[in-house]
């Protein structure tokens, strides 16, 4: 009866460091996930929610987070709307979610380019901050090359022509923090 306690309580203790090991086998792999969660996918969480971000150069845009693509979000602050190119952000603070559902992660295969290509065939007149937090340029987008945007200055409330426009400012999007309309 006696080595029948001690076995027992060999066995309760074996058990013991078992659930103890599972329990660290699980907090590794939560931490293992976590590391290959983007940004994007975190973001996308926000979405409809009121973000504060930080550029880089330490100007601060906020909003609702409405649109969020590889290496882009949107944020509207009626009448202006921002987007702002995640690599010129130093921060974020909403209170969101932690990580959306992988359903909802379409909208984050937009890249970059692809959304400043719509702005340009939008027509829309931006301003261009800087990552050091200047006004870089004000205009139209005119063009959107691999690593750069092109923007076609002209009058502010002018509709962009040829004849109207007096620059060209050619803006390599590593300078690029945020492009501002107002709708």
């Amino acid at each position: 009866m006696r080595w029948d306690s001690l076995f027992a309580d060999l066995e309760a203790q074996l058990e013991a460091e078992a659930v103890h090991d599972r329990a660290a086998e699980v907090q590794e792999m939560v931490r293992i996930e976590k590391s290959q969660v983007a940004l994007a996918a975190r973001l996308v969480a926000w979405v409809g929610q009121s973000v504060d971000a930080t550029t880089l150069g330490g100007q601060r845009f906020s909003g609702v987070l409405s649109h969020v693509g590889t290496g882009w979000i949107t944020l509207g602050a009626a009448p202006l709307e921002y987007l702002l190119l995640t690599s010129a952000v130093r921060s974020l603070v909403a209170d969101g979610e932690r990580v959306a559902p992988e359903s909802d992660l379409r909208q984050t295969k937009i890249s970059l380019r692809m959304a400043l290509r719509a702005v340009a065939r939008d027509r829309a007149p931006v301003t261009i901050y800087a990552v050091d937090g200047s006004a870089a340029a004000t205009g139209t987008v005119d063009y959107v090359g691999v690593d750069f945007i092109q923007i076609a200055a002209h009058s502010v409330g002018e509709y962009v022509s040829n004849s109207r426009i007096v620059a060209r400012h050619v803006l390599p999007l590593s300078g690029v923090a945020a492009l501002q309309r107002t709708v």
